[in-house]
């Protein structure tokens, strides 16, 4: 494995999934097509907001139907450039990942040629397990507003069941990315995930413990910088997030060790 320095997957480790979020920020073919998918996002966002809020404040002389109409365009599109620049980013990031987790690490055309083959697998996955997990919420807000506090409990338990739930279908894109169907996967997740679940839960939240505080710096710093410093950080905290995951989707998904064939009785 190109990540891991072909070790089986089946010895990784939390500290591996850490190490590979920081290792694959090091990546140029990883980083840099989601430096620029961000740096693009965010020039729109720029585009459609600054000419407006300058607009605002020196006073253009505009009525309040063009201003807000105005308003209104540039939320829009600042909205549907991030919902684009989002789908991209996921799915070169789990592209990538998901190569560069079971061989060489991939050149950008590879990747983006293997994106082209996956995406709908890819997307198909993710908008199940985004279904599902809406789903809960929206079913625990009916609980909450007409049960009052009794509602408020069974809210609760919907959260913590959405939480079994995610930890179950967490490598349903996983899946799809390597190759599967988009319902197949979601089904081979709930399958693989089955004994798996503390383990998901706990190496995601330790590694998004150390990406959170690593990252909060790393975003200050660059946040001074224009367009490209957060885009930067973007790419960092994609690299990190992408990283740890993968090694997860790796870990559950190993084959186990065969066990030693038992010696022949001597008869």
């Amino acid at each position: 494995m190109g990540l891991y320095g072909g070790r089986p997957a089946r010895e990784l480790t939390l500290t591996d999934a850490i190490m590979t979020g920081f290792r694959m920020a090091m990546q140029p073919n990883f980083v840099i097509p989601i430096l620029i998918i961000g740096a693009i996002v965010n020039v729109i966002v720029y585009a459609a907001f600054v000419p407006l809020l300058v607009g605002l404040v020196v006073g253009s002389g505009s009525s309040s139907e063009v201003i807000g109409g105005a308003v209104v365009a540039g939320i829009l599109g600042a909205l549907v450039a991030g919902l684009i620049g989002g789908v991209l980013l996921n799915l070169y990031g789990q592209v990538w990942a998901t190569m560069a987790s079971a061989g060489a690490a991939p050149t950008i055309q590879e990747a983006f040629a293997r994106v082209a083959q996956r995406w709908v697998a890819i997307l198909g996955a993710g908008l199940v397990v985004a279904g599902v997990g809406l789903g809960f919420f929206i079913v625990g807000g009916i609980l909450v507003a007409a049960l009052g506090a009794v509602g408020v409990l069974l809210f609760l338990v919907a959260i913590v069941a959405s939480i079994y739930v995610g930890a179950r279908l967490s490598l349903a894109g996983w899946l799809a990315a390597d190759g599967a169907a988009a319902m197949d996967a979601v089904r081979a997740s709930w399958e693989v995930t089955a004994s798996k679940v503390v383990m998901i839960i706990g190496w995601s939240l330790a590694a998004g413990i150390v990406f959170g505080i690593v990252g909060a710096v790393i975003g200050a710093v660059l946040g001074f910088i224009p367009v490209i410093g957060t885009a930067l950080a973007t790419a960092i905290g994609s690299a990190f997030g992408f990283g740890s995951s993968v090694t997860i989707y790796r870990k559950v998904t190993a084959t186990p060790e065969a066990a030693p064939a038992a010696p022949m009785a001597m008869g």
